[in-house]
């Protein structure tokens, strides 16, 4: 179970990869960490890069430009690519020494920060992947952690919580229902301690 201090990790991971005032690199460095990873995809249209990830089975031969795609695709909120981001929720991003240097610096799965960029419209799929029986447990785990940065970006970590617990209370099926009470459990953590007790409370009655 991830800690407090890895979800602090997490949160400064997406903060400082996409944020524009980040000067723990030079020269924009954290923008351009992908740049060069894959050639073959450099010029291809945002629609090419979503059929390329939909039709693509990540592993070591092509990880690189599975990276730069979610992570081209995250950069300019492309919202067609939310259903094969959030299939490669699980997908980890291959490491560099320097990256190995700097772990705490990148994200580890790159669909993670690609979804937050994009947004609230990325949601509905987030949530169905919670919902999913086909989900891995790394999936999931990732989908509540998108669901609660997305809310966090409007300072509505208590909402999100509750918006789960009423799914959870109006699934129809047993499992289904256990697979959102898990996830009410998970998103409880990414509460901070000011919003902790009100989380909570919205995780047992689904008010906010």
């Amino acid at each position: 179970m991830r800690g407090a201090l890895v979800r602090a990790t997490k949160t400064i991971t997406v903060i400082l990869t996409f944020s524009a005032l980040c000067g723990v690199r030079a020269s924009g460095q954290v923008h351009e960490r992908y740049e060069g990873w894959c050639e073959t995809l450099r010029d291809t249209s945002s629609p090419d890069l979503v059929k390329f990830l939909n039709s693509v089975t990540p592993d070591e031969g092509n990880a690189r430009c599975v990276t730069w795609a979610i992570y081209k695709l995250g950069k300019e909120r492309y919202e067609p690519a939310i259903v094969p981001l959030v299939r490669l929720l699980d997908f980890r991003s291959p490491r560099t020494e320097a990256d190995k240097t700097f772990r705490w610096l990148e994200g580890e799965f790159p669909a993670e920060d690609a979804l937050i960029r994009i947004g609230k419209k990325a949601l509905p799929e987030v949530l169905g992947a919670i919902k999913a029986s086909t989900s891995s447990d790394t999936l999931r785990e990732n989908a509540v952690f998108v669901w609660m940065d997305v809310y966090r970006q409007t300072d509505e970590h208590v909402k999100a919580v509750a918006v789960l617990k009423q799914e959870e209370m109006k699934a129809k099926d047993d499992k289904t229902r256990e697979r959102l009470k898990w996830a009410v459990s998970k998103a409880i953590t990414w509460c901070g301690p000011p919003e902790e007790l009100a989380c909570k409370q919205a995780a047992e009655l689904g008010t906010p």
